[in-house]
C-alpha cells in the first residue's frame, strides 16, 4: 500500500541562547541543518538532542515520544545544492537561493522514488527551523526539520593584525 505524502508545513523559529545577528553579505555561505524525528505514541521518550525544539514539537505534533533518527549539516553558498537521504527511502534537496535582511530564501524538494512529492520555496530567518510533518514511518510519523544558519563571508571575518 502506497502512502500519499501529505505534509503539514509549520514554521517555527528556534533560538538557543543569545544569538548575535550575522550580517549577510556577498561571499556568505549557509549551513543547512536537516533532522529526521520519529514521533509516535509508543512510550514517553524525548530525545535530549531535541531540547531546542521541545516546545514546538509538543505543541504542533501531539505525540508522546520524539526520537532523532538522523541529523546532518552541510555548508553551501547561495545557488549551490545540498542533498540529504531521509529515512524511508526519501531524498531532500535544498538550494539556498538568496540572502537578504537576515533571511535565507530556500528551494526545498522532497523526492520519493523518482518524483518530487514536495517542491516549495520558503524564507527562513537566520538561525530558524522549519518543521515538515508527514509520512508514516515504522511505528510513527517522520517530522523533518530544516534549519539555516548564515556563515559570514571572508569580508565579515576578523583579519589578524601584526603587532611587530
Amino acid at each position: 500500500m502506497n502512502l500519499i505524502w501529505a505534509p503539514v508545513l509549520l514554521l517555527t523559529s528556534v533560538t538557543v541562547g543569545a544569538v548575535t545577528p550575522t550580517p549577510i553579505v556577498a561571499g556568505s555561505a549557509v549551513d543547512i541543518r536537516i533532522g529526521a524525528v520519529l514521533a509516535s505514541n509508543t512510550g514517553q521518550e524525548f530525545d535530549p538532542r531535541l531540547v531546542a525544539l521541545h516546545h514546538q514539537l509538543s505543541a504542533l505534533f501531539p505525540y508522546t515520544s520524539y526520537r532523532l533518527v538522523k541529523e546532518e549539516k552541510e555548508r553551501v553558498r547561495p545557488g549551490g545544492k545540498v542533498g540529504f537521504d531521509i529515512p524511508g527511502g526519501r531524498y531532500l534537496l535544498v538550494i539556498p537561493k538568496g540572502l537578504k535582511n537576515e533571511r535565507v530564501s530556500l528551494r526545498v524538494m522532497l523526492i520519493e522514488g523518482t518524483r518530487p512529492v514536495v517542491d516549495t520555496a520558503l524564507t527562513l530567518r537566520n538561525h530558524a527551523t522549519f518543521l515538515v510533518g508527514g509520512p508514516r514511518h515504522k511505528e510513527g510519523v517522520l517530522i523533518i526539520s530544516i534549519g539555516a544558519d548564515v556563515v559570514p563571508g571572508p569580508s565579515d571575518l576578523a583579519v589578524p593584525t601584526s603587532t611587530q
